[in-house]
């Protein structure tokens, strides 16, 4: 996991201390970049328990206000105690059950504190197979939205550098057998689809953006954890997540 990129400028931990801050203005930078990051994973929990996407979609602003507003989370977070994502989900579950016990039920609108942020439509998100385990939904949630974040910023490196051909035909051989079910094709039918001449140059291809994809994920998850042996439990991990999902 080592290599060129090892320096930690800044990390997530190191972004959630900072967002202790009397500053204002970064304190409400950081908490927004969080929110974007795990919005979806706290959607995903909540649906998973079993409320409609009303309702999920208004427990998690409220819970984001009392991260945002009233910032008691963010306060309590403590990097020696292990990952964010888990001192989140423990927080989330006894959130929800608290809230059920003051109000008995859910009530839309329920709280005064408001983030001014646009939501993700995810009313017609697909959780069926992680409906029954609302902490599985959660961390597989929070895994894909890691590996969309790291597949948009390949592709757009890519692109911008006139190399589309690269990641359509990453797309084509990689990814779309994948998202899109699709039969995995040859090499000789990728050449014929993109006009390009040679099978070992589309070969090449596939290798160099897998190359750039593993280094992408690494210095993400690098910034996870603060550490290669972090990012290395890391790795571990969201894979570990994303195999049980394909399992079912």
């Amino acid at each position: 996991m080592g290599g060129a990129e090892d320096h930690f400028k800044t990390t997530q931990w190191s972004r959630i201390l900072s967002a202790k801050t009397k500053d204002e203005t970064r304190q409400r930078m950081i908490l927004d970049n969080l929110i974007e990051t795990y919005w979806k994973p706290v959607y995903c929990y909540l649906r998973s328990k079993g409320f409609d996407n009303d309702a999920a979609k208004d427990i998690t602003q409220d819970f984001f206000s009392d991260i945002v507003l009233g910032r008691t989370l963010i306060q309590k977070a403590d990097q020696s105690k292990g990952q964010f994502r888990s001192f989140l989900l423990v927080a989330l579950e006894r959130y929800v059950v608290s809230k059920l016990r003051y109000e008995g039920r859910i009530r839309r609108g329920g709280s005064a504190k408001i983030i001014h942020m646009e939501a993700p439509d995810l009313a017609n998100l697909n959780i069926s197979g992680s409906v029954l385990d609302p902490n599985h939904a959660f961390c597989y949630a929070w895994a894909s939205t890691l590996l969309d974040g790291v597949l948009a910023e390949i592709k757009e490196e890519y692109c911008r550098t006139q190399r589309s051909a690269h990641w359509e035909v990453f797309r084509l051989r990689v990814l779309a057998p994948i998202f899109e079910k699709t039969k995995v094709p040859s090499y000789r039918e990728i050449c014929e689809k993109n006009n390009i001449a040679d099978e070992s140059k589309v070969a090449n291809m596939v290798v160099t953006v897998k190359r750039r994809f593993q280094s992408v994920l690494r210095r993400n998850l690098r910034d996870l954890a603060g550490s290669d042996d972090g990012a290395e439990e890391e790795f571990k991990e969201i894979f570990q997540i994303l195999s049980q999902e394909s399992a079912k």
